[in-house]
């Protein structure tokens, strides 16, 4: 138990920022606070142009469509084979000031699974989560930015998020993976080398 408690309050121990980034602690994710850096520009520009401008990003996801939603900063992807998927981003507000801190912490009410995670052979902290729409997984980049890549549900699984516990892991089991693969291949493609701690 003591263990535990100072794990939620000490700083996550992790290697001085580098470029390549480097390789983060696996127990990371054990830890309420991180030694984040938010000097790097954002990967996410605000609208569907690296879609627009990269095949490879295009052909990676499939995209047959897109559209760029102003009012949710993220842009719809409909795809030819799989759920409608979604890129966009988290900026700092009046309102949030630090994205990622909330994100870290869970801080929403609409959420009905979360799991802290490492991406790309750990270079990235990152949450699974779940609400009503679909899986979400939000990557620190080491911006102030919150990038973050979404699936849409399909409502023909029969299930929905916040039914029961045991639906929302099934749910996220399902679709989380596929959701954090396609994070994956969104960093490879746009932010080769990248990490949280890259400087």
């Amino acid at each position: 138990m003591l263990a535990l408690t100072l794990a939620g309050c000490a700083v996550a121990p992790a290697p001085a920022p580098g470029k390549p980034a480097p390789a983060l602690p696996a127990d990371s994710v054990a830890y309420d606070q991180l030694p984040v850096i938010t000097s790097r520009a954002p990967l996410f520009p605000g609208t569907c142009a690296q879609f627009e401008q990269n095949a490879q990003l295009r052909a990676a996801f499939e995209v047959e469509k897109m559209q760029f939603n102003e009012y949710q900063n993220l842009c719809s992807l409909t795809r030819a084979s799989g759920p409608t998927a979604f890129v966009g981003a988290l900026d700092p507000s009046d309102r949030v000031p630090d994205p990622w801190v909330d994100t870290w912490g869970a801080y929403s009410y609409t959420l009905h699974h979360f799991r802290r995670t490492l991406l790309q052979e750990n270079r990235y902290y990152a949450v699974d989560s779940l609400d009503v729409n679909g899986c979400t997984v939000s990557v620190n980049t080491g911006a102030k930015q919150v990038l973050e890549v979404s699936l849409q549900f399909n409502e023909s699984d029969g299930e929905l998020a916040g039914d029961s516990v045991d639906a929302d892991r099934r749910i996220a089991a399902k679709s989380c993976p596929e959701t954090e693969r396609l994070a994956e291949t969104y960093l490879k493609i746009v932010d080769p080398g990248g990490g949280s701690l890259a400087r």
